[in-house]
């Protein structure tokens, strides 16, 4: 494994932390406000705790000068898909959805919230009967960002559970949480 590779998949992992925090801190309409506040505790125990720093750190064995945790790393990242060209692919596709996802949230960011929440997050929504509300379109907007930012978590899913799997013992919070943002932006 060369040190470049770790060290791309040590930046993908910090890019994930910092995609997690964005998405629960955006003021926007990506997060339903109840549970706001219990995904950035969520978040910032993540961070008391280091997970994401345990799994890059799990990305440079200790005893570099012994060759036998680096080939056993570096057997177990082979096996799951993230050295040489297979991660080069997982992580192109990543790359991909990214830049269409941020694309989205940028743009609703720049036409501004809506005037009123979407009544689709209501638990009352019946939608055989739909109010009337204005702001159509930038609700739609947030929909668009909504929905191409839970893609990329998806997407990232692919990547991040290899990952994991590969590296016994740390990842699995981590995993869990974006996986429940994952399926509050999925709505």
């Amino acid at each position: 494994m060369s040190i470049e590779e770790r060290r791309e998949i040590s930046s993908r992992v910090l890019a994930l932390r910092e995609l997690m925090h964005g998405i629960v801190n955006d003021e926007g309409p990506l997060v339903p406000e109840p549970l706001r506040e219990g995904f950035r505790s969520a978040l910032d125990e993540l961070d008391r705790r280091g997970a994401f720093d345990q799994v890059i750190k799990a990305l440079r064995p200790e005893e570099e000068s012994d060759d036998e945790p680096v080939a056993r790393l570096e057997g177990a990242l082979q096996r799951v898909g993230l050295l040489g060209r297979q991660l080069e692919l997982k992580l192109a596709v990543i790359d991909w959805s990214a830049e269409r996802a941020y694309g989205a949230w940028q743009r609703a960011r720049e036409v501004g919230l809506p005037e009123v929440a979407d009544p689709e997050d209501d638990a009352s929504f019946d939608a055989s009967n739909p109010p009337e509300v204005p702001d159509r379109e930038r609700r739609a907007l947030w929909r668009r960002a909504r929905k191409l930012l839970a893609k990329l978590l998806k997407i990232i899913d692919d990547f991040f559970s290899s990952l994991i799997s590969a590296i016994p013992n740390v990842g699995e919070l981590i995993l869990e949480l974006k996986e429940a943002l994952e399926s509050v932006l999925d709505r």
